[in-house]
Protein backbone atom coordinates (compact mmCIF):
# COMPACT_ATOMS: atom_id res chain seq x y z
CA UNK A 1 0.00 0.00 0.00
CA UNK A 2 1.75 3.31 -0.95
CA UNK A 3 1.52 6.38 1.63
CA UNK A 4 -1.61 7.88 -0.13
CA UNK A 5 -3.63 5.48 0.45
CA UNK A 6 -2.42 4.62 3.83
CA UNK A 7 -3.47 8.04 4.67
CA UNK A 8 -6.65 8.02 3.11
CA UNK A 9 -7.40 4.89 4.46
CA UNK A 10 -5.95 6.42 7.95
CA UNK A 11 -8.47 9.39 7.61
CA UNK A 12 -11.54 7.32 7.17
CA UNK A 13 -10.78 5.42 10.19
CA UNK A 14 -10.98 8.50 12.46
CA UNK A 15 -13.89 9.85 10.96
CA UNK A 16 -16.02 6.31 11.74
CA UNK A 17 -14.59 6.44 15.57
CA UNK A 18 -16.03 10.01 16.07
CA UNK A 19 -19.77 9.48 14.43
CA UNK A 20 -19.81 6.44 16.68
CA UNK A 21 -18.51 8.49 19.85
CA UNK A 22 -21.24 11.18 19.27
CA UNK A 23 -24.10 10.04 21.71
CA UNK A 24 -21.72 8.70 24.02
CA UNK A 25 -20.77 12.65 24.49
CA UNK A 26 -23.88 14.18 24.44
CA UNK A 27 -24.96 12.09 27.00
CA UNK A 28 -21.72 12.98 28.70
CA UNK A 29 -22.39 16.53 28.27
CA UNK A 30 -23.62 18.87 31.64
CA UNK A 31 -27.37 19.47 31.61
CA UNK A 32 -28.95 22.65 31.18
CA UNK A 33 -29.73 24.92 34.08
CA UNK A 34 -32.71 23.68 36.05
CA UNK A 35 -32.56 20.19 34.30
CA UNK A 36 -29.83 18.30 36.54
CA UNK A 37 -30.16 17.30 40.09
CA UNK A 38 -29.92 20.39 41.27
CA UNK A 39 -31.42 22.28 39.21
CA UNK A 40 -34.61 25.16 40.46
CA UNK A 41 -36.69 22.86 38.52
CA UNK A 42 -35.92 19.52 38.92
CA UNK A 43 -39.52 18.68 39.91
CA UNK A 44 -41.13 15.68 37.88
CA UNK A 45 -44.09 17.25 36.03
CA UNK A 46 -47.47 17.16 37.54
CA UNK A 47 -49.95 14.48 36.12
CA UNK A 48 -52.70 16.53 33.69
CA UNK A 49 -56.14 14.94 33.56
CA UNK A 50 -56.56 13.10 30.41
CA UNK A 51 -58.87 15.31 28.14
CA UNK A 52 -62.50 15.51 28.77
CA UNK A 53 -62.15 14.27 32.51
CA UNK A 54 -64.09 16.21 35.01
CA UNK A 55 -62.55 18.73 37.47
CA UNK A 56 -62.64 17.45 40.92
CA UNK A 57 -66.25 18.80 42.37
CA UNK A 58 -66.11 22.34 44.26
CA UNK A 59 -66.04 21.64 48.07
CA UNK A 60 -69.49 21.43 50.26
CA UNK A 61 -70.50 24.77 51.58
CA UNK A 62 -70.23 24.87 55.24
CA UNK A 63 -73.63 24.12 56.97
CA UNK A 64 -75.88 26.71 58.54
CA UNK A 65 -75.26 26.98 62.20
CA UNK A 66 -78.65 26.49 64.33
CA UNK A 67 -79.18 30.13 64.88
CA UNK A 68 -80.19 30.37 61.21
CA UNK A 69 -83.05 28.14 61.76
CA UNK A 70 -84.22 30.41 64.17
CA UNK A 71 -83.61 33.67 62.84
CA UNK A 72 -85.46 32.06 60.02
CA UNK A 73 -88.78 31.46 62.13
CA UNK A 74 -88.53 34.56 63.97
CA UNK A 75 -88.28 36.75 60.50
CA UNK A 76 -91.87 34.63 59.29
CA UNK A 77 -93.50 36.22 62.73
CA UNK A 78 -92.29 39.44 61.94
CA UNK A 79 -90.06 39.01 65.14
CA UNK A 80 -87.48 41.50 63.73
CA UNK A 81 -85.86 42.88 66.93
CA UNK A 82 -85.15 39.54 68.21
CA UNK A 83 -83.94 37.81 64.74
CA UNK A 84 -81.45 40.39 65.01
CA UNK A 85 -80.26 39.68 68.61
CA UNK A 86 -80.44 35.78 67.37
CA UNK A 87 -78.27 36.57 64.38
CA UNK A 88 -75.83 38.47 66.45
CA UNK A 89 -73.64 36.37 68.02
CA UNK A 90 -73.07 34.29 64.32
CA UNK A 91 -72.53 37.77 62.82
CA UNK A 92 -68.89 37.12 62.53
CA UNK A 93 -69.49 34.33 59.85
CA UNK A 94 -71.67 36.43 57.85
CA UNK A 95 -68.41 37.04 55.42
CA UNK A 96 -68.06 33.44 54.74
CA UNK A 97 -71.17 31.18 55.42
CA UNK A 98 -73.97 31.83 52.87
CA UNK A 99 -76.13 30.62 55.43
CA UNK A 100 -75.63 33.35 57.72
CA UNK A 101 -75.52 35.85 55.26
CA UNK A 102 -79.18 35.19 53.44
CA UNK A 103 -80.47 35.27 57.29
CA UNK A 104 -78.58 38.67 57.99
CA UNK A 105 -79.68 40.22 54.80
CA UNK A 106 -83.32 39.14 55.42
CA UNK A 107 -82.59 40.90 58.65
CA UNK A 108 -81.67 44.15 57.42
CA UNK A 109 -84.29 43.72 54.56
CA UNK A 110 -87.26 43.30 57.61
CA UNK A 111 -85.28 47.13 59.44
CA UNK A 112 -85.62 48.98 56.14
CA UNK A 113 -81.77 49.25 55.30
CA UNK A 114 -82.62 48.28 51.72
CA UNK A 115 -79.05 49.21 50.24
CA UNK A 116 -77.38 47.01 53.12
CA UNK A 117 -79.32 44.34 52.36
CA UNK A 118 -78.74 44.06 49.17
CA UNK A 119 -75.12 43.96 49.53
CA UNK A 120 -75.01 41.85 52.39
CA UNK A 121 -77.27 39.37 50.03
CA UNK A 122 -75.12 39.82 46.85
CA UNK A 123 -72.29 38.52 48.97
CA UNK A 124 -74.81 35.54 49.95
CA UNK A 125 -74.94 34.74 46.07
CA UNK A 126 -71.21 34.56 45.91
CA UNK A 127 -70.44 32.67 49.08
CA UNK A 128 -73.21 30.17 48.00
CA UNK A 129 -73.70 30.48 44.48
CA UNK A 130 -75.66 27.35 43.88
CA UNK A 131 -78.29 28.21 46.34
CA UNK A 132 -81.49 29.85 45.14
CA UNK A 133 -82.74 31.14 48.42
CA UNK A 134 -79.92 33.51 47.76
CA UNK A 135 -81.14 34.76 44.38
CA UNK A 136 -84.68 34.83 45.75
CA UNK A 137 -84.48 36.91 49.11
CA UNK A 138 -82.00 39.51 46.47
CA UNK A 139 -84.76 39.36 44.43
CA UNK A 140 -87.30 40.67 47.04
CA UNK A 141 -84.87 43.26 48.25
CA UNK A 142 -84.28 44.66 44.97
CA UNK A 143 -88.91 44.77 44.71
CA UNK A 144 -88.38 46.65 47.61
CA UNK A 145 -86.30 49.41 46.06
CA UNK A 146 -88.38 49.21 42.87
CA UNK A 147 -85.85 47.59 40.72
CA UNK A 148 -88.09 45.21 38.84
CA UNK A 149 -85.69 44.81 35.83
CA UNK A 150 -82.97 43.70 37.96
CA UNK A 151 -85.23 41.76 40.73
CA UNK A 152 -86.50 39.39 37.36
CA UNK A 153 -83.09 38.61 36.93
CA UNK A 154 -81.89 37.81 40.39
CA UNK A 155 -85.74 35.60 40.02
CA UNK A 156 -84.60 34.25 36.72
CA UNK A 157 -81.03 32.76 38.27
CA UNK A 158 -83.16 31.77 41.17
CA UNK A 159 -85.49 29.54 39.08
CA UNK A 160 -82.74 28.27 36.98
CA UNK A 161 -80.91 26.94 40.47
CA UNK A 162 -83.69 25.68 41.92
CA UNK A 163 -84.38 23.67 38.80
CA UNK A 164 -80.59 22.48 38.34
CA UNK A 165 -80.75 21.80 41.99
CA UNK A 166 -84.36 19.31 42.11
CA UNK A 167 -86.01 22.66 44.78
CA UNK A 168 -89.30 22.50 43.98
CA UNK A 169 -90.10 25.23 46.44
CA UNK A 170 -87.38 27.25 45.27
CA UNK A 171 -88.34 26.75 41.70
CA UNK A 172 -92.74 27.79 42.75
CA UNK A 173 -91.43 30.81 44.34
CA UNK A 174 -89.08 32.49 41.58
CA UNK A 175 -92.16 31.49 39.25
CA UNK A 176 -94.47 33.16 41.09
CA UNK A 177 -92.49 36.56 41.08
CA UNK A 178 -91.67 36.27 37.61
CA UNK A 179 -95.83 35.83 36.31
CA UNK A 180 -95.01 32.40 35.48
CA UNK A 181 -98.29 31.05 37.78
CA UNK A 182 -98.76 28.13 36.75
CA UNK A 183 -95.33 26.58 36.39
CA UNK A 184 -95.32 28.24 39.78
CA UNK A 185 -98.66 25.70 41.21
CA UNK A 186 -97.09 23.08 39.56
CA UNK A 187 -94.10 23.06 41.06
CA UNK A 188 -95.67 24.39 44.69
CA UNK A 189 -97.57 21.43 43.93
CA UNK A 190 -94.62 18.64 44.14
CA UNK A 191 -93.35 20.76 46.82
CA UNK A 192 -96.09 20.08 48.67
CA UNK A 193 -96.26 15.90 48.12
CA UNK A 194 -92.69 15.50 48.96
CA UNK A 195 -93.13 18.39 52.79
CA UNK A 196 -96.39 18.18 53.46
CA UNK A 197 -96.09 19.89 57.09
CA UNK A 198 -94.73 22.82 55.85
CA UNK A 199 -96.67 25.94 55.88
CA UNK A 200 -94.73 27.85 53.68
CA UNK A 201 -96.37 25.85 50.64
CA UNK A 202 -99.74 26.68 51.11
CA UNK A 203 -98.76 30.33 52.04
CA UNK A 204 -96.66 30.44 48.73
CA UNK A 205 -100.05 28.83 47.12
CA UNK A 206 -102.28 31.26 48.60
CA UNK A 207 -99.77 33.82 47.16
CA UNK A 208 -99.93 32.98 43.73
CA UNK A 209 -103.62 32.29 43.56
CA UNK A 210 -104.18 36.11 44.70
CA UNK A 211 -101.76 37.12 41.96
CA UNK A 212 -103.97 35.53 39.51
CA UNK A 213 -107.11 36.72 40.44
CA UNK A 214 -108.73 33.58 41.70
CA UNK A 215 -108.99 34.92 45.30
CA UNK A 216 -111.13 31.94 46.63
CA UNK A 217 -108.88 29.15 45.89
CA UNK A 218 -105.72 31.92 47.39
CA UNK A 219 -108.44 32.41 50.46
CA UNK A 220 -108.26 28.38 51.20
CA UNK A 221 -104.79 28.12 50.82
CA UNK A 222 -103.83 30.44 53.08
CA UNK A 223 -106.45 29.18 55.51
CA UNK A 224 -104.83 26.25 55.34
CA UNK A 225 -101.31 28.11 56.06
CA UNK A 226 -102.79 29.62 59.16
CA UNK A 227 -103.93 26.21 60.62
CA UNK A 228 -100.11 24.93 59.76
CA UNK A 229 -98.70 28.19 61.73
CA UNK A 230 -100.68 31.01 63.14
CA UNK A 231 -97.40 32.91 63.56
CA UNK A 232 -96.98 33.82 60.14
CA UNK A 233 -97.64 37.63 59.56
CA UNK A 234 -98.39 38.16 55.83
CA UNK A 235 -100.75 35.10 55.52
CA UNK A 236 -103.28 37.33 57.57
CA UNK A 237 -102.36 40.44 55.24
CA UNK A 238 -102.58 38.52 52.24
CA UNK A 239 -106.15 36.58 53.31
CA UNK A 240 -107.27 40.03 53.74
CA UNK A 241 -106.91 40.74 50.41
CA UNK A 242 -108.59 38.03 49.20
CA UNK A 243 -111.22 38.20 52.19
CA UNK A 244 -111.97 42.23 50.66
CA UNK A 245 -112.32 40.78 46.91
CA UNK A 246 -114.71 38.89 48.25
CA UNK A 247 -116.53 41.03 50.28
CA UNK A 248 -115.90 39.09 52.98
CA UNK A 249 -115.37 42.13 55.24
CA UNK A 250 -115.48 40.66 58.99
CA UNK A 251 -112.68 38.38 57.81
CA UNK A 252 -111.16 41.35 56.44
CA UNK A 253 -110.79 43.46 59.39
CA UNK A 254 -109.79 40.36 61.71
CA UNK A 255 -106.88 39.52 59.23
CA UNK A 256 -105.89 43.75 58.74
CA UNK A 257 -105.74 43.85 62.89
CA UNK A 258 -104.00 40.36 63.52
CA UNK A 259 -101.31 41.74 60.28
CA UNK A 260 -100.69 44.93 62.41
CA UNK A 261 -100.40 43.43 65.56
CA UNK A 262 -97.92 41.14 64.81
CA UNK A 263 -95.80 43.59 62.07
CA UNK A 264 -96.16 47.39 62.87
CA UNK A 265 -93.01 48.40 61.35
CA UNK A 266 -94.01 46.37 58.14
CA UNK A 267 -94.13 48.46 54.75
CA UNK A 268 -97.44 46.93 54.10
CA UNK A 269 -98.83 48.61 57.35
CA UNK A 270 -99.98 51.80 56.31
CA UNK A 271 -102.01 50.06 53.10
CA UNK A 272 -103.38 48.04 55.91
CA UNK A 273 -104.32 51.15 58.05
CA UNK A 274 -105.91 52.38 55.20
CA UNK A 275 -108.08 49.27 54.40
CA UNK A 276 -109.36 49.16 58.07
CA UNK A 277 -110.46 53.12 58.00
CA UNK A 278 -112.22 52.53 54.59
CA UNK A 279 -113.88 49.57 55.56
CA UNK A 280 -114.61 50.82 59.70
CA UNK A 281 -116.39 53.99 57.70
Amino acid sequence: MNRKAYAYLRFLMIALCAILLLPLAADAAPKKKGGGKGGKNNKPPQEQPAAGQPDAPPAAPAPPPAQVGTVDRKLWEYQTSSARSTIQSVADQANSNGFVAVAMGRVLEQEKKYGEAETQLRRATELAPSDPAAQVWLGEVLLRQRNSGAADSAFRKAADLASASGSDYYTGVAKMRLGQYDEAIGALERARNSDGGNALIPYQLGLTRLFQGQYQPALDQLNRALEMDSGLAYGYYYRGLAAEKLNRNDLLVNDMDRFLELAPNAPEADRAKAILRAVKK
